[in-house]
């Protein structure tokens, strides 16, 4: 294959991969096509012809070398003088796009929005073409660059995209670009895939779930984004589907799968709503992934999804910030500790608490011994989550009382400020502490991890059975509604209990396949995944039915100098 003038970049390079070193060299301005996101997306568009331009060098030259880099000069000359000659079609509209006079759109537009990209190495194209759909009617944007920007006016002229290009000087290329007079509705969209705005998840050491539902929600139809993972994240596309998108999975190599995610038009003949039309915007949030099966469930219901969009979710792995959330009412729903709203409800927050959804879910484990009582763990430091003033230590406390022991022959350590569950998790599969209490899923987590050496010595549910019989349940944490929510919206709270319960139910039911909807997002092996979903006990109980559980545990606590008020005057949140 010779290299012309009108031979795309991307076909230079499919077959002669060298070449991106030695154009790379020949040029400073070629220094980004080191970003595969840029180098993808220019060799689509871009000619040899714009290269030489945007290189500011001669035709000849630039195929002289590139030819010469792969033994074609010979054919090259055979071809000349044809093989720097562009399509006079196509040489007619360059020329007119440059020569002619400043549109009335630049002159009367209210505000010029400029795009300075001379100095950026990074994808900035998707970045331009979201700019440019969300520009108002009286903007217009501007891109500065300092070479003739061919791939943008390829692409701008492919999709009748209006532009006026102007060449100031050769470092300043001045692009002006009007809004587009509506949603181009592509007929393929596998054909624009490469403008999407991408995001590498590998290596992530955040979870990238919030930020994604955020960003399935924000994009506007006719757009889309682009993921790349180690492996095909399907959980993630379960959910992100159902929100109007279609998607598409290129499997790279064994350990590299792009997903691309396109928000398709609304298709109003069969009265689908993937717009904001109707539905009621929610913020969603949780204090702990512990949740994650029930939130994932929840949320692949056409029922619920039909009836909210959802503004954000959040899972902190901060409990202070999930409460904050909930002071300020920043969080519409909450899956939330049943201690911890408790005793935030007494500075007069608005809140009810609908059902308790997560039980019995406090263990001590051990590595390298295994305790059969409290008083096997003494000599040893006990690790305990959060700070002294939170229920993991006020329950182990009054356990510790009621089976006969007194707590201050144990030495309790706590992080500063808090003891987060997920680095004390860390910390004993490591071997660097030997006791810790925690909940799930970082109990399951740890004994995954520990391969074996580290064990559950302790669950809190079996010490409570046997101290109460008949109150054999300790409630953890449920679903908490802002009380506006339920005023102005109680057909959505009713729905969303309802979906909560089946998903529950299905979790419970169908284990394994919950687990490999969840594992890649919580970060585990699917294995982890199991592990912790059949040691954790998922039970959907109505509030109401709940009382004198909740009751109970929650007077257990004040004991123990958690809260500050009986559990009377704290009635009426749960019912």
């Amino acid at each position: 294959m010779v290299i012309l003038s009108n031979t795309k970049l991307k076909d230079a390079l499919k077959e002669y991969p060298e070449l991106e070193e030695y154009l790379i060299n020949l040029s400073p301005k070629f220094k980004k096509l080191k970003n595969p996101m840029i180098k993808k997306v220019i060799g689509k568009w871009a000619s040899f012809n714009d290269i030489a331009r945007v290189g500011n060098l001669s035709i000849c030259e630039l195929l002289h070398g590139v030819n010469k880099q792969i033994g074609k000069e010979k054919e090259l000359f055979e071809s000349a003088p044809s093989c720097i000659k562009m399509k006079t079609s196509e040489k007619e509209s360059k020329q007119k796009n440059m020569k002619k006079d400043e549109p009335e759109w630049v002159k009367k537009a209210d505000q010029i929005i400029i795009l300075d990209v001379r100095e950026r190495d990074d994808f900035f194209f998707s970045e331009i073409l979201n700019n440019i759909k969300k520009l108002n009617d009286n903007q217009i944007l501007m891109v500065i660059n300092n070479f003739y920007p061919s791939p943008l006016i390829n692409v701008f002229d492919e999709d009748k995209i209006e532009y006026y290009y102007l060449n100031e000087n050769k470092n300043i290329h001045k692009l002006y670009v009007k809004k587009p007079n509506k949603i181009k509705n592509v007929n393929n969209w596998h054909d624009i895939k490469d403008t999407f705005e991408e995001m590498d998840l590998r290596g992530w050491r955040e979870d990238p779930f919030s930020t994604l539902i955020k960003k399935a929600n924000e994009i506007s139809q006719g757009e889309g984004f682009k993921i790349i993972q180690y492996f095909k994240p399907t959980p993630l596309i379960n959910m992100i589907e159902p929100l109007g998108f279609e998607t598409l999975v290129e499997k790279k190599s064994p350990i590299e799968h792009h997903v691309y995610f396109y928000k398709k038009l609304a298709d109003n003949k069969k009265g689908k709503k993937y717009s904001s039309d109707g539905r009621i915007p929610l913020v969603i949030q949780s204090a702990t992934p512990v949740v994650y099966p029930i939130i994932m469930r929840i949320l692949q219901s056409k029922k619920l999804m039909d009836k909210i969009r959802l503004e954000e979710l959040k899972i902190w792995d901060k409990t202070e910030k999930h409460l904050g959330w909930i002071i300020n009412g920043n969080a519409d729903i909450s899956f939330s500790a049943v201690a911890a709203v408790a005793k935030i409800y007494q500075k007069g927050l608005d809140i009810k608490m609908k059902a308790v959804t997560v039980w019995d879910n406090f263990y001590l484990l051990t590595r390298g011994y295994k305790a059969e009582n409290f008083g096997d763990l003494k000599n040893h430091k006990i690790y305990l989550p959060l700070i002294q003033a939170a229920p993991p230590y006020a329950i182990t406390k009054y356990l510790m009382d009621k089976t006969g022991y007194n707590y201050n022959d144990f030495e309790f350590v706590f992080g500063e400020p808090f003891g987060r569950p997920e680095e004390i998790k860390d910390m004993l599969v490591s071997g660097e502490i030997d006791t810790a209490l925690l909940r799930e899923p970082e109990a399951s987590f740890a004994i995954y991890e520990g391969n074996g050496e580290i064990v559950e010595s302790l669950a809190y549910k079996n010490i409570w059975e046997k101290l109460y019989p008949e109150k054999g349940n300790l409630p953890n944490a449920g679903v908490l509604f802002k009380g506006e929510i339920i005023r102005k919206y109680p057909e959505i709270v009713e729905i969303f209990l309802q979906e909560t319960k089946k998903a529950i139910e299905w979790v419970n039911e169908n284990r394994d396949e919950s687990a490999n909807t969840i594992y890649d997002i919580m970060g585990k092996q699917p294995e982890a995944a199991k592990l912790f979903l059949s040691r954790v006990k998922l039970k959907y109980v109505d509030s109401t039915d709940a009382i004198e559980d909740i009751t109970h545990y929650i007077n257990v606590l004040n004991k123990s100098g958690y809260g500050k008020k009986d559990f009377g005057e704290l009635k009426e949140l749960f019912i």
